[in-house]
């Protein structure tokens, strides 16, 4: 990429319909979650109903490969919003690792793919979509799915930000003993510790005692071969998530939204709003198109959420990047061309995501809205929670509101529903 422009109207591209297949494979997935490799291939062949949160993203002439069909009433109410897709491929197999390999195996399934005329937007890219790609005659560029890992490694991560002179926490980072070794060192001041392969929150501890410290010592003795992160715990007074759009010609920002987190490390939402100071988000931008232009110079595409933390003193950190859709994404892109009719010009103020454990499990989405009563999101108001219809054991949901106070008051009628 040379020369690439921010802020271009990518939108314009959805006049060519696209083909999502929303499939997800993490390479050393079973260290990053610290599972068997038995057990993992379990959790991979889960992830395949996550696709079904793309159908927020689809506009209403895309295509989509899903594990299963889709709930007909469910789909109806995106497509009254312009989501939902046109039609839904659903590979004839459901024995492979991912929803890509499912797809490589169908053969009705792979010659569609060979057959689309229109683009591609993948979940994130693995060595199994990458397979899917090339045998349908699709090459994606070089090296993506090395890039994903790449980005993926938290060690990698904080050498590319010394490497480009962006600011920096203070870091250690070796084999699983040395971090322990490290961790009998009372410093005075709490500690985090990421696994260098953590997804998702699954491989970081915080130590706030010595106690803390120590049952943590032992937990990161356990994992030999391993290579942790050991840093210095910084309070922050917000953790902004800025999300990209990587194209080939051009860099397209989706939004900058504030993540919500339960006892400090537990993601379980995002508002999309900025920081409420025009100076803090101008230097958040700035940290993020520069870490933008560097995946894309490296042969990324496609989606890039860069999270952040800001001190009370207005110190800037980036702390992870994320080269595939966050949780957040589809009810970002949802939100963005319910409000805008385009999902790459951001939405302020009036939208989130946010999910809820609850003792309600395996309830599909319009069971949820059945629940959520005057809570539930309405097409003609445009306005409401809209449940995720992915089977995950509680609820998630995009969050759609007139004004601030409405979000609010949608959320706690969300949050009651669930628990």
């Amino acid at each position: 990429m040379t020369a690439p422009v921010f802020g271009a109207l990518i939108g314009a591209a959805e006049k060519t319909p696209t083909l999502h297949i929303p499939s997800m494979r993490f390479a050393g997935g079973d260290q990053a979650f610290h599972v068997s490799e038995a057990k993992y291939t379990r959790m991979e062949k889960s992830f395949k109903s996550l696709g079904a949160r793309s159908l927020l993203m689809a506009s209403s002439d895309d295509t989509l490969i899903l594990h299963q069909p889709p709930d007909p009433e469910y789909v109806a109410l995106l497509r009254a919003c312009g989501a939902g897709g046109t039609s839904h491929l659903i590979p004839s197999g459901s024995e492979g690792q991912c929803l890509a390999e499912d797809a490589l195996m169908c053969s009705a399934t792979l010659e569609f793919v060979r057959g689309w005329p229109g683009a591609l937007e993948f979940y994130m890219v693995s060595d199994m979509d990458e397979r899917l790609a090339r045998q349908a005659g699709r090459p994606l560029p070089p090296y993506q799915a090395g890039v994903v890992s790449l980005f993926n490694d938290k060690v990698f991560f904080i050498r590319t930000l010394e490497d480009m002179g962006l600011p920096i926490i203070e870091s250690y980072s070796g084999p699983s003993d040395a971090v322990a070794f490290r961790l009998t060192k009372d410093p005075g001041w709490p500690v985090v510790v990421r696994s260098s392969r953590s997804v998702g929150g699954a491989g970081v501890w915080v130590a706030h005692t010595a106690t803390q410290r120590h049952e943590l010592k032992k937990r990161i003795e356990k994992r030999r071969g391993e290579v942790f992160i050991l840093q210095r715990w910084i309070d922050s007074v917000s953790s902004p998530n800025l999300q990209m759009y990587v194209g080939e010609d051009s860099i397209c920002v989706l939004g900058m939204s504030t993540q919500v987190f339960r006892d400090g490390i537990r993601h379980v939402g995002n508002y999309f709003d900025g920081s409420g100071d025009d100076e803090v988000d101008g230097r958040i931008m700035a940290q993020g198109k520069a870490l933008a232009m560097e995946a894309a110079r490296m042969g990324y595409r496609g989606i890039l959420g860069i999270d952040f933390i800001v001190t009370a003193s207005g110190e800037i950190y980036a702390v992870e990047i994320n080269a595939r859709h966050n949780t957040s994404t589809h009810a970002m892109w949802f939100a963005n061309r319910l409000m805008n009719a385009d999902p790459f010009v951001a939405s302020h103020g009036r939208a989130a995501y946010m999910r809820w454990p609850s003792p309600r499990e395996g309830l599909c989405a319009m069971e949820w809205m059945k629940l959520l009563g005057e809570a539930a999101f309405r097409p003609d108001k445009g306005e409401g929670a809209l449940p995720y219809d992915c089977g995950w054991n509680g609820l998630e949901a995009a969050i759609v509101a007139s004004d601030p106070e409405k979000r609010q008051w949608l959320e706690k009628k969300a949050e009651q529903t669930a628990t």
